[in-house]
């Protein structure tokens, strides 16, 4: 009784633990809306896919013990823009409005890369 009672513990632990349970974050799931909010946890973002109309804003949030950022591949925009430095650190916000479309690689200028290496994820701004 007690070995079945503590492999169905088990089971759900593992269950839990991969489903990304305990931190709020996977670094790999997709939001979308008209103003959504994507954490930046230590090395991963929140959202990996982030979904937005033209128009529509993200507020970046620090989450991590770590420092972060939201940069634009293209250098078309970058939260230093509106936060005012690079390093957002825990509960640090910046919220950018997106007014043109398109279809924007972002990476975290510590974690990630340009290439979409690393703390990497793509911003899609209307119906690109």
């Amino acid at each position: 009784m007690r070995i079945r009672l503590l492999a169905a513990l088990l089971a759900g632990v593992a269950l839990l633990a991969a489903c990304g349970g305990g931190d709020g974050g996977g670094g790999d799931g997709t939001i979308e809306g008209t103003d959504v909010a994507v954490e930046m946890y230590d090395n991963r973002f929140q959202y990996t896919e982030i979904r937005i109309p033209v128009g529509g804003s993200v507020k970046w949030v620090g989450a991590g013990r770590n420092p972060h950022n939201s940069v634009a591949a293209d250098d078309s925009w970058s939260t230093e823009s509106v936060f005012g430095s690079l390093e957002q650190l825990e509960d640090d916000e910046a919220v950018l409005t997106y007014n043109t479309p398109g279809r924007f690689t972002f990476f975290c200028t510590f974690h990630g890369n340009a290439d979409g290496a690393g703390m990497a994820g793509v911003l899609i701004v209307g119906d690109a």
